[in-house]
C-alpha cells in the first residue's frame, strides 16, 4: 500500500469526508502510522512519513507534500479558513474523485486494513478537541513532545 493511502482512508472515514486542520490530520497519520508498523499484513510499499518531534508533535513534510500531490491530482480539495487570531486554518476535503479512488483500493488487503483502522481512529478522535488529541499524542508518545511549544 502506498503511504497516501492512509490520509485518504482518514479522510474517507471522517464525518462529512473532512479533517479540519492540519495539526489533527498530521496527529491521526502519526496516530495511523504506529498502528499500521506492528500490522505485518499493512505494509506500506514506500517510505513512511519519518515524522520528527515538532512544535505540535510528530511532524512530516512528507505528508504535506502528498497532500499538495493528491490536491493537484484532485482526489482532496484544501479550503483555507481565516481564522480570528490572523491564523489560517487548512481543511481538507474527499472529492469524488478521491472517494472512488479509496474504494478502488479495496482489493489490496493492507488498504483495506488501513481503511479499518481509520474508521476506528475516526470514531475515537474525529470529534475530539484539538488540544486534547495533542495531549493524548504526548501522553503515548512522550519523545514527541520533546521540542513542543504546546
Amino acid at each position: 500500500m502506498h503511504r497516501k493511502m492512509l490520509p485518504m482512508a482518514l479522510l474517507d472515514a471522517c464525518e462529512g469526508d473532512e479533517i479540519e486542520g492540519r495539526t489533527r490530520l498530521q496527529k491521526l497519520v502519526f496516530l495511523m502510522e504506529q498502528e499500521l508498523e506492528e500490522d505485518p499484513e499493512a505494509s506500506l510499499d514506500s517510505s513512511d512519513y519519518n515524522f520528527i518531534p515538532y512544535d505540535y508533535g510528530p511532524f512530516s513534510k512528507k505528508l504535506y507534500d502528498d497532500l499538495d500531490s493528491l490536491e493537484d491530482s484532485q482526489l482532496i480539495e484544501v479550503e483555507e479558513e481565516d481564522m480570528e487570531d490572523g491564523k489560517v486554518k487548512y481543511n481538507y476535503r474527499l472529492t469524488d474523485q478521491g472517494r472512488k479512488w479509496v474504494k478502488d483500493q479495496q482489493a489490496d488487503s493492507s488498504a483495506e486494513s488501513a481503511r479499518s483502522l481509520a474508521k476506528t481512529l475516526a470514531e475515537k478522535y474525529d470529534e475530539m478537541v484539538l488540544s486534547d488529541l495533542i495531549d493524548e499524542v504526548y501522553a503515548e508518545y512522550p519523545e514527541y513532545a520533546k521540542n513542543s511549544v504546546w
